[in-house]
């Protein structure tokens, strides 16, 4: 019987130089010290030898694009490339020194697409789609100079609306958990995005977030709180930037009722950065 024996969710812009230059020294040293909390939690991880590693997070149009924008899509194969931009955005630049290709737990991936379709899912999938800043900024913050854990990427639509609602993206998690107990294999999740900011795609409200939204997000975590956070509406968290929740909701629904360590939470006006993990054990 398989389990979930680890689960956190994070920032996913990890670039010293990326927010030096956009919110100065103090930017440098706060996103530093996320990445550290989150370089612990791969510690953590890793210390369970997962057999692979789920990593929900969203498309920043670059694996899709508007000809087909899916609501959930699950990479399959053996491998996946990092995505190479010949003009990438900064936060993308960081992909350069990474490897160009990663493992995949294709088995694991594979069941969560087809007993998803029979549980009501009707998951999108890809062969080719590669993964960017998202996926591989945390993955390799938490890895370090280690092996990579296989990894499942799994994409959320957070920016294109209409996009699934948190219940969808809660309920989905909660069939990943059902996948993973009906396996052999132990595995890690990851959600990744956020905390507030605003998109280069909402150009009056960018370098603006909301601080008292995320600290109630962060507190129902806590608590174990999960009801509120179903409950809410992909309006709500587009109205406090909050877009790439969704992701983690799909981490939340896999490991309900847990309740959740918040190891870092700093406010940097534009954005605002968080490390947050899970008790599963």
């Amino acid at each position: 019987m398989g389990k979930i024996v680890f689960a956190a969710a994070m920032s996913h812009v990890l670039d010293p130089d990326y927010y030096q230059a956009a919110c100065g020294l103090s930017g440098r040293r706060k996103v530093e010290a996320c990445m550290a909390e989150i370089g612990k939690l791969g510690d953590t991880l890793l210390a369970h030898r997962p057999d692979a590693l789920i990593v929900v997070a969203d498309d920043h149009l670059n694996a899709f694009s508007f000809n087909a924008v899916p609501a959930i899509c699950v990479r399959i194969g053996r491998d996946v490339n990092r995505m190479i931009q010949d003009e990438a955005e900064a936060f993308d630049k960081v992909l350069d020194g990474m490897p160009e290709r990663y493992a995949l737990h294709e088995e694991l991936a594979n069941r969560i697409l087809e007993d998803g379709l029979g549980a009501g899912f009707d998951l999108a999938l890809s062969w080719e789609a590669p993964i960017d800043h998202a996926f591989l900024s945390p993955v390799m913050t938490m890895h370090g100079a280690r092996p990579v854990t296989p990894l499942v990427p799994i994409w959320i639509n957070c920016f294109v609306a209409p996009q699934p609602t948190p219940a969808r993206c809660f309920a989905f998690g909660q069939h990943l958990a059902r996948v993973v107990a009906r396996s052999p294999w132990n595995v890690g999740i990851i959600a990744t995005g956020g905390l507030s900011h605003f998109p280069e795609l909402l150009l009056p409200r960018v370098g603006e977030s909301d601080v008292v939204f995320d600290q109630k997000l962060l507190r129902w975590l806590t608590e174990g709180e999960h009801e509120p956070l179903r409950s809410l509406t992909p309006g709500e968290l587009d109205k406090a930037g909050e877009h790439e929740f969704l992701n983690w909701m799909a981490l939340i629904g896999a490991v309900t009722p847990a309740r959740a360590d918040v190891r870092y939470f700093g406010e940097l006006g534009r954005i605002n950065l968080a490390a947050v993990e899970w008790r599963v054990g």
